[in-house]
């Protein structure tokens, strides 16, 4: 690597976001495929588990010395090794399963007819060969949401195999909702320019500055508002967006391409966010629980999922759930903090200060659903007399309450770290709109306040 590379990489690793520089951070990336290859017959679950675990574990100890904090993949590959080879033993206990199409073969009688397409279930165990082992190990390690697997949990394996949809319906559906997140992340960029509480450590609730006859119509509109409720929105509506085009963008062009295999490819997949619906029927638990993705969601409740089964709590009981919970979010806390890098370029506040207010975000979130759960039961009997439409709508408001009281937390470590000084796009229909230039890129200083 040149001096000029290993300079760049540096600066990036060490101010923008945190980057492995070391051999141990790789070793341990390849030690859990590696140790899933090898068959029961050669080494049991526990003798595999105490081989492997902590070589793992030492290795991204080591890591996290030489670079100086954990990233996100260090705390995934923590929680993903202790699932897959402590927690359960996916050699003996799990199943690929998928759907095939076929034809029912040609009969006398069918000739007469036209014959339909059947669809039957497949499942694969454990393969004894090494070839299509090494496939069954990939496809696991990357079902990060155990679609098309079987994991011996009974409300997960009743839903698989996942019914997936056409190529064509795919690529349709993918394309409205990143059509949709592009429009809503310009509009909320648009917004951000023009609010020094994006850029100034200030309170969310400093009053707009006064509107003059420049000031676009939209945009002295929103000024009427409470400034907590405008940014909170802009702010949801960024985060919202970035993580749909995040996920869906990549599976949008594999599918659109054509170069993966069905079962592997994304249009066999559940959409990453579930319908809106879910946060409507339970507020918080179905805003977290179904609509936001679920990427996180087996490995960071897994150790609340072993300490249900290690203390005989069944997860269906209200302990056993809120053990699942406060494990998910714990971790989930964990997980984004290591989004911080060691000198972020930006800030009035310590490395540790950042990765604590963006963890605190989700470690927050846990009480919101204790008091919703609380509150369901106080107030389930009066509110089931009330019109549905009332009903749905004091949930709404509760959880948007809850998220814009809630997520100034994860403001100050975005405001630190620059996420807002650069314009996501190079052409904003938003902003030519609003006469501010259609291209954003085009001569581009950070806003002074």
């Amino acid at each position: 690597m040149s001096s000029s590379s290993s300079t760049s990489f540096d600066y990036v690793a060490t101010h923008i976001i945190p980057l492995p520089n070391n051999p141990s951070y790789f070793l341990a990336v390849l030690l859990l495929p590696t140790a899933l290859l090898i068959p029961p017959s050669v080494l049991s679950r526990w003798t595999l588990c105490a081989l492997f675990l902590p070589l793992i574990y030492a290795l991204q100890l080591h890591a996290c010395f030489q670079m100086g904090c954990a990233d996100v993949v260090m705390v995934d590959l923590a929680l993903w090794s202790f699932h897959l080879l402590a927690f359960r033993d996916p050699r003996q206990d799990f199943k690929r399963v998928g759907l095939k199409k076929y034809s029912p073969p040609v009969t006398q009688d069918s000739k007469k007819f036209k014959r339909a397409t059947r669809v039957e279930t497949w499942q694969q165990e454990y393969p004894a060969d090494l070839a299509p082992r090494i496939s069954w190990v990939l496809s696991l390690l990357l079902a990060f949401r155990f679609t098309n697997w079987k994991i011996g949990n009974a409300t997960h394996d009743r839903k698989q195999p996942y019914r997936g949809i056409s190529r064509l319906e795919y690529l349709k559906k993918a394309s409205i909702q990143i059509l949709q997140s592009l429009v809503l992340m310009d509009l909320a960029a648009t917004y951000i320019q023009t609010d020094p509480y994006f850029f100034k450590n200030i309170s969310i609730t400093t009053p707009f500055s006064p509107s003059d006859s420049s000031t676009p119509t939209l945009l002295a509109i929103l000024r009427r508002l409470p400034p907590w409720v405008v940014r909170m929105s802009a702010l949801g509506a960024q985060i919202c967006s970035a993580v749909n085009i995040m996920f869906i963008l990549p599976a949008l062009i594999a599918t659109a391409i054509n170069v993966l295999p069905d079962h592997w490819s994304p249009h066999n997949w559940p959409l990453m966010f579930g319908p809106f619906s879910a946060i409507i029927d339970n507020g918080l638990r179905g805003l977290w629980g179904s609509f936001w993705h679920q990427t996180t969601r087996h490995m960071a409740s897994v150790p609340g999922r072993a300490l249900n089964e290690l203390a005989g709590i069944p997860t269906s009981s209200t302990t056993g759930y809120i053990s699942l919970v406060t494990s998910a979010f714990l971790f989930t806390g964990i997980l984004h903090a290591g989004l911080v890098p060691l000198q972020p370029l930006k800030t009035d506040f310590s490395t540790n200060e950042l990765r604590l207010y963006m963890a605190s975000f989700f470690w927050v979130q846990v009480i919101g659903v204790y008091i919703e759960l609380l509150g369901t039961r106080i107030f389930r009997p009066v509110s089931m007399k009330l019109p549905s439409i009332l009903r749905d709508a004091m949930v709404l408001i509760w959880t948007a309450g809850w998220l814009g009281f809630t997520l100034p937390l994860l403001a100050v470590p975005f405001r630190g770290l620059g996420y807002w000084d650069a314009y996501p796009f190079p052409v904003s229909p938003t902003q030519g709109i609003w006469g501010q230039g259609w291209f954003p890129w085009s001569g581009r200083e950070i806003p002074e306040f």
